[in-house]
């Protein structure tokens, strides 16, 4: 942390306003391309089950690769893998616009999914390198805003950029913010590059990442093939092998890439489980709300858009208001009401049918939008506080990776629920998808007592 009267501490906050350029360009490659998706799809003739890759490609490689770059950003500085990463992103970005084949486009996707991946864990970092500890949960407050903010902003913005200038634009609109983000990182956020060179566990990243790869690919899968298809369990086969493999070779590395005993730190574990169930919840939601309201309550798209724009709106309003209480009354607070609301929100949906008026539906997604949006910033600033800093990148990548496993399973659970209980459009599955909201959101209000209390509490050590 920097000394009180030194020039990052003076400039903390630019430096964070400079930082969110990194999460604005990383939200708006995951929310753009949804709605240009059939534009996409009608310019290069193929089908929904191969154009939706335009939007997996990136999810994947940007969900699995944060706690390899997090690691790197520990050995090698979080500001030179930044500036590496949106240097990358804006000029993938370019290259997708022109793409000339469907494939390619897939390819240049995988490639900007594959250049956020350091983004996320290095701004967390960083804010917890600038901003003293009774100031990180504000600092987590203000990313939390801006990522909701923009997953708000997305959908429109790409509707317009793709019915008025076409759907290149979608991805010529990332290449003035990356140079700017650049630009203004080299100027502003100190240089925090390492002199000493540490050994890189090779095995651990690869098995890792390519184990964590295999389990988002075949969650995706599942609802389509089913859980013990032929492809599914050689799938499963060969991610229980290599996280067989990633684990004998950690516990034999005396510098290995994740130290296993940050999971039995119960602070961390705690707070990477809230981010699990709080992202399982959330892209479960946006999966289930679109296909109730359409298929049950009989809305229209457009409707159905501003209806769903609740959830993420009420996440922005919510999330910066969580940080300063986070930094007043310590982060087991906010987590623990924050999935008690989610809770209520799932019991206020559970008793939805075709009858149900509008303001419920806004009232019952308001809830589940604060609910996540009090656990938002509260639960990585409590990594940043229980993480020794030698260590922070990777573990901030570890969690940040965990959650998006969990924004992975959430529409998958609910698909196979739906499915189960089904035929569509049958209340029964629905209501069987609000409770399983209800059940995890207090089970992780149970957990959230594990989360750190008060700035008292930083000293956790690994192992606690």
């Amino acid at each position: 942390m920097p000394a009180a009267g030194s020039r990052a501490y003076q400039l903390r906050w630019g430096i964070l306003g400079t930082l969110l350029i990194g999460t604005v360009t990383g939200t708006l490659g995951n929310s753009l391309v949804n709605v240009a998706l059939p534009t996409i799809m009608d310019h290069f003739s193929v089908d929904v089950g191969t154009g939706i890759w335009a939007v997996t490609s990136y999810v994947l490689f940007f969900a699995v690769t944060m706690p390899l770059f997090g690691r790197l950003g520990d050995m090698y500085g979080y500001k030179r893998t930044y500036l590496i990463g949106l240097a990358v992103f804006g000029l993938s970005s370019c290259v997708a616009a022109f793409a000339p084949t469907f494939p390619a486009l897939i390819f240049m996707r995988a490639v900007q999914g594959f250049s956020n991946g350091p983004i996320l864990p290095a701004i967390m970092a960083i804010i917890g390198t600038v901003f003293p500890p009774g100031e990180r949960g504000r600092a987590m407050g203000v990313w939390a805003l801006a990522n909701s903010a923009t997953h708000a902003a997305g959908p429109p913005l790409s509707g317009f950029l793709t019915q008025y200038l076409g759907w290149q634009w979608i991805f010529l609109s990332y290449v003035p913010l990356c140079a700017l983000g650049v630009f203004l990182v080299m100027r502003l956020v100190p240089d925090d590059s390492k002199s000493e060179r540490q050994p890189f566990d090779v095995v651990g990243a690869l098995t890792l990442t390519t184990a964590t790869l295999l389990l988002m690919y075949n969650l995706r899968q599942v609802a389509y093939q089913g859980w013990i298809s032929p492809a599914s369990l050689v799938l499963w086969a060969l991610f229980a092998w290599l996280l067989v493999v990633f684990l004998v070779a950690e516990t034999r590395n005396s510098r290995p890439f994740v130290d296993l005993s940050f999971f039995t730190n119960r602070p961390f574990s705690a707070a990477t489980t809230i981010a699990f169930i709080q992202a399982f919840c959330q892209f479960g939601l946006l999966f289930l709300i679109p296909l109730f309201l359409i298929q049950v309550g009989g809305y229209k798209a457009a409707q159905t858009g501003l209806i769903l724009a609740c959830l993420p709106v009420s996440m922005a309003v919510a999330a910066p208001m969580a940080g300063r209480l986070a930094d007043r009354y310590g982060c087991r607070t906010l987590c623990v009401l924050g999935m008690l609301t989610l809770a209520v929100s799932g019991l206020l949906l559970s008793p939805l049918d075709s009858s149900s008026a509008s303001w419920y539906l806004l009232l019952s997604l308001a809830a589940a939008g604060i609910g996540m949006g009090m656990v938002q910033s509260p639960a990585p600033a409590a990594v940043s506080l229980v993480m020794p800093s030698d260590q922070l990148g990777v573990a901030l990548g570890l969690f940040n990776m965990l959650r998006f496993v969990g924004a992975t399973l959430g529409p998958t659970v609910f698909a196979l629920m739906l499915q189960t209980l089904g035929p569509e459009p049958s209340l029964t599955g629905y209501r069987a998808d609000f409770y399983i909201i209800v059940l995890v959101a207090v089970l992780a209000a149970v957990v959230g007592l594990r989360v750190p209390t008060a700035h008292s509490e930083q000293t956790c050590e690994i192992g606690d």
